[in-house]
């Protein structure tokens, strides 16, 4: 029986406390975008559904898709879809040993974070 623990050992994890690098936050928001964009998958069938059934249906699609709110929640599922295509394609490349070292992985996770920006601030445009 093991009677030398470390008494200093934290009692539970605070995530307020911990500075993960900028690769495990692009890791965590891969995983969290993965997520939304598949908590969004019923909604779009809906949408996609109401919208074929008739031309009143597509008429009311449309009228939801114009709501303030759907816009924001359009830009939201937009940005998840940027920041997972690009962050999967980094994690492709990290696969093959493409980017691996740890000035190229920050690198590279900066690259997802500012194209996924950049792609959703044009789309906020093309929103508006």
């Amino acid at each position: 029986m093991r009677t030398s623990l470390n008494k200093d050992r934290p009692k539970y994890l605070n995530l307020f406390r911990i500075h993960l690098p900028i690769t495990g936050v692009l890791s965590i928001a891969h995983r969290l975008s993965g997520v939304l964009l598949v908590m969004a998958i019923p909604f779009f069938i809906y949408l996609l559904s109401l919208s074929l059934g008739s031309a009143q249906g597509f008429a009311d699609a449309q009228t939801w898709l114009n709501l303030p709110v759907m816009k924001l929640v359009l830009a939201m599922v937009f940005w998840a879809l940027m920041h997972h295509f690009l962050a999967g394609i980094r994690f492709l490349l990290l696969d093959i040993d493409v980017g691996y070292h740890r000035s190229q992985a920050r690198q590279s996770a900066w690259m997802v974070f500012i194209g996924e920006m950049m792609a959703v601030l044009l789309f906020i445009g093309w929103l508006l």
